[in-house]
């Protein structure tokens, strides 16, 4: 039994190191992404605020919802709760290659 052990952690070892690799690459791109996402809510904010006095309300009101969705609180929280899943599944493979 201890020998299947072993065998499956020697396994599991270039899967771990993929997964370090894409985790760390998935970070670096979030935090990156974030910058301009965050960037191109702050500019769709202020021309749904411009929209509201124009004959189109209603495409300020589209504005703002785009502008919800690539702040942080929207499409990016997802983002970042998914990396956390990938970086906790990462985390528990490394305890069980240590353990």
């Amino acid at each position: 039994m201890k020998i299947l052990k072993i065998l499956c952690k020697v396994l599991m070892v270039p899967f771990v190191l993929l997964l370090i690799l894409f985790t760390a690459m998935m970070k670096f791109l979030f935090s990156v992404g974030s910058f301009l996402l965050t960037a191109a809510s702050v500019v769709l904010v202020v021309l749904g605020i411009a929209l509201f006095f124009t004959p189109t309300p209603l495409g300020g009101a589209v504005f703002l919802f785009l502008a919800f969705l690539l702040s942080p609180f929207g499409l990016q929280a997802v983002a970042d709760f998914l990396i956390e899943v990938l970086d906790g599944g990462k985390n528990a493979l490394c305890r069980f290659l240590a353990g």
